[in-house]
C-alpha cells in the first residue's frame, strides 16, 4: 500500500448558534469511505480512489465537514484488503480503512483547527501542554 495523492472536493463550517454552551460539549466525529474505482492511469500503476466523508459536530450547535477522494497504490496482496474492505457489510477493522483514515486525518487536522479557531469553536482535541517536573 502507498500514498499517491488527496483531493478535497467540498469542505464546510457551520456554526447554528451564536453562543457556545458552557460546561461540557460532546464533539463527535463520523468517517464514511464511500465507493472506490480504479483510476486510469498512463503509467499502469494500480492506483484506486476511495471517496470520503470525515464529519466534527459540535452536539446541536456546530458541524464540520470534508468531503475528497483519497488515491491508494495497491499491489499483490494489498489487492485482497480492497476485496475484503468492498465485501464487507459492517465496518470492521481493515488495514486499508486504517490506512485511508490516517491519511484523511492527517490531511483535514490543521484546516479543521483553523475552521474551529474562526468560527470561535473550542478544539475537538486537546492542544499540547507544558508540564515542568515539579507542578
Amino acid at each position: 500500500m502507498k500514498y499517491a495523492g488527496f483531493r478535497l472536493n467540498k469542505v464546510e463550517a457551520e456554526r447554528h448558534e451564536n453562543e457556545t454552551p458552557k460546561g461540557n460539549i460532546n464533539v463527535n466525529s463520523n468517517f464514511n469511505l464511500g465507493k472506490s474505482k480504479k483510476e486510469d492511469l498512463k503509467d499502469k500503476r494500480n492506483v484506486f480512489g476511495f471517496d470520503f466523508t470525515y464529519a466534527i459536530k459540535y452536539e446541536e450547535f456546530a458541524t464540520l465537514s470534508f468531503k475528497g477522494v483519497v488515491f491508494i497504490e495497491l499491489e499483490g496482496e494489498d489487492r485482497n484488503l480492497l476485496k475484503e474492505l468492498e465485501s464487507s457489510e459492517t465496518t470492521k477493522d481493515n488495514d486499508l480503512r486504517k490506512f485511508i483514515l490516517d491519511i484523511v486525518l492527517a490531511k483535514t487536522h490543521v484546516e479543521s483547527l483553523h475552521l474551529e479557531e474562526r468560527l470561535g469553536l473550542p478544539f475537538h482535541i486537546q492542544s499540547p501542554r507544558v508540564k515542568f517536573g515539579g507542578e
